[in-house]
Order: structure tokens, then C-alpha cells, then sequence
């Protein structure tokens, strides 16, 4: 009786423990997804310090508060185990079933964090990579506490609707104070003291305008999902404002890159759509939001045209590509395609006829997959053979080549980053120059013209580049291939549960703007966060089909 009531007392325990960790996780992701975004301090002066400040103490104190809970937990364990024979025998099988049961993204984290230590440690300046003062400021002090927050969300949250209301109501927030911006208005007086050169370059509470792009393909293709997969009225309705808001709010951030993470987000939607009749329409309704948004945009650009304030939506109309997309006969011909496509699913559906959404689906994504394969394959060969012409029949071949103009400058950068990690012993391409060293490998070689530019160069614009330089074939491979595998096991998982596809959708979207974006001390903790809400998603769902064969 005695050993039944301590058994029961450490079950208890143990409880009781468990609970305060998905607790102080919880607490934790509401701070990351409402407050984050929204935390500055002296406006957009040193806001990289701001975020990375906030998520460093946030962090440090829910690593502390999970270590004593783990601590205590192992405790109770250890009394328990200590009452039983074999005692060792059951810690060594323990560890054994631990590993065992480590996924694919589990190994990339490890050996991303392994990269992270070795180029530290072998690095040109190893306390400049390890605390991150200069540059980008993305020490690796910082993806260490970004990795074990991974770690203890994918272990410890408990995902709910909560999360959803979370990001929709700070992102909202977030939303407006750029519309505004966009139309002259700053609420927040975040541009007071600034060069007038400099308003519209930093926006809303995040800062750089790419980093708000980049956000935006974090949260916007979760807003998509939500909204694929919600079954009410009121939720759609909801979810519908919130990303014709947000979509409006990509428009005025002036700038190209969400273009290239949200057309993807909608690629990989209609993916997961063609399968039936229901899902192809949830797909059109959301192209619709998107029609809308662009519809809302230029209305209200004819409305406030003669808004001398409004100094970005005058910059806007400078921007070919957004112009173009906002062009009457251009959405004139969307709304008709979408009207085109919604009354064949109608008709297809009141007739119970069969559309082959799988032939579809499979020829159209086999033959843009091999399209862009080739195309990718072609633009690495000659833009890495550096100064090479092509010619005879190759001669088509030197259009591939980067211009120094093309992006807004990113084709010399992208060109001169190349250039000198080809020039880098064999040993630093596998392991990389330095975390945080980006800046230092840029001017390292063959600089002379760039040193007089007059901006300084601290990040390539490209995140499979940037971590390339900084960590190295072994880094770039490890992180890129814990986001395919993270969005493969999250896309298997959607056939069972559909907001699963969240993972899939947000993590295309987000390596999409990567080519184009690099990463930030906002940036690279709230993606980190976000890929541990889904590696606790990933864990409920799985303890919920062991429920269930357990029952059966």
C-alpha cells in the first residue's frame, strides 16, 4: 500500500510539473507571436538590438524555467526507478528508445547546430561569431537559444486555437500601422528624427522593409491555411479580412520579394486543392481575397492621389511589377478567369461530372518542377563560372548571367559573394567563414571598388548564400534540409489533418523570399518559433492517433 500511494504521489509530481511546462511554453509563444512583433524602443534606432534583446531574455528564461522543470521531473523519475531492479538497465533502454525515436528533422537540427559550433569555434573572428555585435548581429549565442527554443515548444506546448487568435489580433495591429504609413500617417511617430531619404526604408514595429516582407511570408500563408481549413462562417470571415487586410499591407511595403513567397504559398496551395471539387473552391475564394486586396488598393490610390503626404504611395507608382499586377485590364482578366474557373467547378459539381484534378496536377507541377529544375541548373553553371563567355550554340546561355543592376543591386552582391567563396580553401567552403562573419568574407578579397560604395555590405540578400558563406556546404545543408523535411512530414501529415499544410505552405513561402532575403534578429527567432508550434502540432497529432489505436 505504501509503494502505491509514493507511486501515486510522483505520478502526481509529475503532473503537476508537466503542466507548469506547457505553461511557461505557452506564456512564452504568446510573448514571441503578440508582443514580438510589435516590441521596439527608440523607434528604428539600434531595432535590431530591441528584438534581439527581447528574444534573448525571453528565451534564456524559458530554457531556465524548462532545465528546473526537467531537473525535478528526473528526480521524481529517478526515486521511482531507484525502488526497481535493473535500474541501469532501464536508463541504458531509456536512452536507447530516445534516440531511436529521433525523425529526419531531429538529425538536421543536430548537425545544424554541430555547423553552427565548428564554424564558431574555427571562424576568422570566433567572439564576433559567437555574440554577434556587428553586421547582422546573428552570433551563434543566438541560433543556439533559437535551437533549444525549437526544442522545448516541440516537446512541451500545447497547440490551441489561442495561438491562432494571437497572431491574428498582433498581426492586425501590425497591418495597420504600415496602411497608414503607406498613406502618410505615422501613428507611432517611429520616422521623428530620421533623413527624409530614409522614411519608407523602415516601416511598421519590425524595422527594414524586407524584414516586414519576409514576415509576411511567415504569417500570411498561415492566415491562408486557417482559412482553408475553417468550417464556419464567422471563422471565415474572420480569417478573409485578416488576409485581404494583410495582403494590402504586402502592397505597401514597396517592395518585390512577398510577391515571390506568396505566389509560391498559393502554388503549394493549389498542390493540396487539386484533389476534389471542395478544395479546388476554398483554393478560387482565396485567390479571390487576393483579387479583392489588389481591387481595395487601387481605389484607394485614386481616392488619395492628390495626398501630397503619402510620399509611398507616390513611390509606388514607380513600381513596375506591382503596377502591373494592379492594371484594370490585368484585373479585368483575373475576374474573369476566376468567375471562368468557379462556374466549371459549379457546373462539375451539380452534374456529380469528374474533373481528373490528379492528371492535372501531375502534369502541370511535373512540368514546372523540370522547368525551373533546368532553369536552376543552368543559372548556377554560368553564373559559378564567373567570367566565362559562352558561345556557338551556347551563346543563348550569357542571358543566365546576373546583371549588377538586377534586384535593386543584389545582382553585384550575389556576383561578388560568389567570387570570393569560390576563392575559399576547400575546408572553409565545407565549414564555413564564420557565423556572423558575412561582412568579413565580403570585403576579404578583390574589394577595392566596393570599399568605396557608399553603403556598407553586411548580408548578401540571400539566404542560401548567407548561410553558405557563414556555415559553410555542411551548415546550408543541415538548415535547408530541416525545412524540407519539416514541410515533407508536415504535407503527410495534412492527408490526416488538413492544418498540418500550414507547415508545408509557410515553409515553401519562406525559402521562396529567402532567395531574395536574408535573415534578421527578428527574422530568424520568430521562424524558429514558428517551426516549434508546428513540431508540437506535429507531436499532439501523433499522440491523438495513439489515443485512438489504443482504444481500438
Amino acid at each position: 500500500m505504501k509503494k502505491k500511494a509514493k507511486k501515486n504521489r510522483s505520478l502526481q509530481g509529475r503532473s503537476i510539473i508537466n503542466e507548469f511546462q506547457r505553461s511557461v511554453a505557452g506564456i512564452f509563444v504568446i510573448l514571441m507571436l503578440g508582443f514580438f512583433p510589435l516590441y521596439y524602443q527608440d523607434a528604428y534606432f539600434n531595432i535590431s538590438d530591441a528584438k534581439k534583446n527581447f528574444f534573448v531574455i525571453s528565451a534564456c528564461g524559458l530554457i531556465g524555467l524548462s532545465i528546473l522543470f526537467t531537473f525535478l521531473e528526473r528526480l521524481l523519475n529517478l526515486r521511482q526507478k531507484m525502488l526497481v531492479k535493473g535500474f541501469f538497465s532501464i536508463i541504458v533502454k531509456e536512452w536507447r528508445n530516445y534516440f531511436s525515436k529521433f525523425s529526419l528533422s531531429s538529425w538536421f537540427v543536430a548537425f545544424f547546430l554541430l555547423a553552427v559550433f565548428i564554424s564558431t569555434v574555427f571562424s576568422v573572428d570566433p567572439m564576433e561569431s559567437f555574440w554577434g555585435t556587428d553586421g547582422r548581429k546573428l552570433g551563434s549565442g543566438l541560433f543556439l537559444l533559437c535551437i533549444c527554443v525549437y526544442i522545448i515548444l516541440g516537446k512541451y506546448l500545447k497547440p490551441g486555437i489561442w495561438m491562432a487568435w494571437t497572431v491574428l489580433i498582433a498581426n492586425s495591429i501590425l497591418f495597420g500601422l504600415l496602411i497608414f504609413q503607406f498613406f502618410g500617417k505615422d501613428i507611432l511617430h517611429m520616422w521623428d528624427g530620421m533623413l527624409s531619404n530614409e522614411y519608407g526604408v523602415y516601416l511598421t514595429t519590425i524595422g527594414n522593409t524586407n524584414a516586414c516582407a519576409s514576415y509576411f511570408c511567415m504569417i500570411l500563408p498561415v492566415g491562408m491555411v486557417l482559412y482553408y481549413c475553417s468550417k464556419t462562417i464567422f471563422s471565415k470571415t474572420i480569417y478573409g479580412v485578416f488576409l485581404i487586410v494583410g495582403f494590402y499591407a504586402s502592397y505597401a511595403t514597396n517592395t518585390d520579394s512577398w510577391i515571390v513567397g506568396i505566389g509560391v504559398a498559393f502554388l503549394v496551395l493549389l498542390w493540396f486543392s487539386l484533389h476534389t471539387h471542395k478544395s479546388i473552391k476554398i483554393f478560387l475564394e482565396l485567390c479571390g481575397l487576393f483579387w479583392v486586396s489588389s481591387m481595395l488598393l487601387k481605389i484607394t490610390i485614386f481616392l488619395n492621389q492628390n495626398n501630397t503626404d503619402a510620399f509611398m504611395m507616390q513611390i509606388f507608382g514607380w513600381l513596375r511589377l506591382q503596377n502591373m499586377m494592379l492594371n484594370r485590364y490585368v484585373l479585368l482578366l483575373e475576374a474573369v478567369l476566376l468567375a471562368l474557373c468557379i462556374g466549371i467547378v459549379e457546373i462539375a459539381e451539380k452534374k456529380k461530372l469528374e474533373i481528373p484534378y490528379q492528371k492535372i496536377r501531375k502534369i502541370f507541377f511535373g512540368f514546372l518542377l523540370i522547368l525551373v529544375g533546368v532553369i536552376t541548373l543552368l543559372f548556377l553553371i554560368v553564373n559559378f563560372s564567373m567570367d566565362k563567355r559562352w558561345e556557338g550554340s551556347l551563346q543563348w546561355m550569357n542571358y543566365l548571367k546576373l546583371q549588377d543592376a538586377f534586384g535593386s543591386g543584389r545582382g553585384i552582391i550575389w556576383k561578388h559573394t560568389m567570387w570570393v567563396w569560390m576563392r575559399l580553401p576547400f575546408l572553409q567552403k565545407v565549414l564555413g567563414y564564420g557565423v556572423n562573419c558575412f561582412h568579413q568574407l565580403y570585403y576579404s578579397q578583390g574589394a577595392e571598388e566596393l570599399i568605396k560604395a557608399a553603403t556598407r555590405t553586411i548580408d548578401p540578400h540571400n539566404e542560401i548564400l548567407y548561410f553558405l558563406s557563414i556555415t559553410g556546404i555542411l551548415g546550408l545543408v543541415s538548415y535547408v534540409g530541416l525545412l524540407v523535411s519539416t514541410a515533407i512530414s508536415a504535407g503527410k501529415m495534412s492527408r490526416r489533418y488538413p492544418v498540418m499544410m500550414m507547415g508545408t505552405v509557410m515553409i515553401c513561402s519562406y525559402l521562396a523570399r529567402g532567395m531574395v532575403n536574408s535573415p534578421t534578429t527578428f527574422i530568424i527567432p520568430t521562424f524558429f518559433i514558428y517551426l516549434g508550434i508546428l513540431k508540437s502540432m506535429e507531436r499532439h497529432y501523433k499522440e491523438k492517433d495513439l489515443e485512438i489505436e489504443n482504444k481500438v
